[in-house]
């Protein structure tokens, strides 16, 4: 039997009356997708947070790779491998595409201090950035400024900045919101 990559066990979180996830159990095995579909405040980015570790679940458990994750923040569990990408851009835009690509794979790395060090000269790093953007049809735009792309565009480098982390699992809150039928 293959062994779940996610399993989410019996997951509440309240916010004093309003039940926003209510015993909410899960299982993903590798190469599955899964889609959470709601209308607005049904709890979809509250359970996406829980399973990030940005929000702490009142009772449940959340295990990633075979191992209970539940008491992990968000980085800790980011270097396991769950990649997310989040429903307000966290972009640095004044950066180029491929800086902001680059400072992905630098978190990928877990090495801070490559902030004093000139990070753009780093083949691997930029390596990693560049193959992000390619898988996401953004490599033609490497050089230029984030702020001048458009809105799609933006969300397509969230996602690259999310690949560069290699992630094991990748959670997306409104993966579509601001994409066309293009992308752009």
């Amino acid at each position: 039997m293959t062994k779940p990559l996610l399993k989410l066990s019996n997951l509440n979180k309240s916010f004093g009356a309003l039940k926003a996830t209510d015993d909410v159990s899960l299982t993903l095995l590798p190469g599955e997708i899964h889609a959470l579909i709601g209308p607005n405040g049904a709890g979809k980015s509250t359970l996406i947070k829980q399973i990030a570790g940005g929000l702490r679940s009142n009772s449940g458990t959340v295990e990633f790779d075979g191992r209970d994750v539940t008491p992990l923040g968000t980085v800790a569990r980011a270097r396991a491998g769950l990649g997310r990408t989040f429903q307000i851009s966290s972009l640095a835009m004044e950066y180029t595409v491929l800086q902001n690509a680059v400072l992905g794979a630098l978190g990928q790395d877990g090495s801070v201090m490559r902030f004093f060090r000139p990070v753009m000269k780093n083949k691997a790093l930029v390596d990693r950035a560049m193959s992000a953007l390619v898988r996401v049809g953004l490599d033609g735009q490497a050089a230029k400024r984030t702020a001048d792309l458009s809105h799609g565009q933006r969300r397509l480098l969230e996602v690259a900045v999310a690949l560069t982390l290699e992630p094991k699992v990748f959670l997306m809150d409104e993966p579509m919101a601001g994409l066309g039928a293009s992308g752009s």
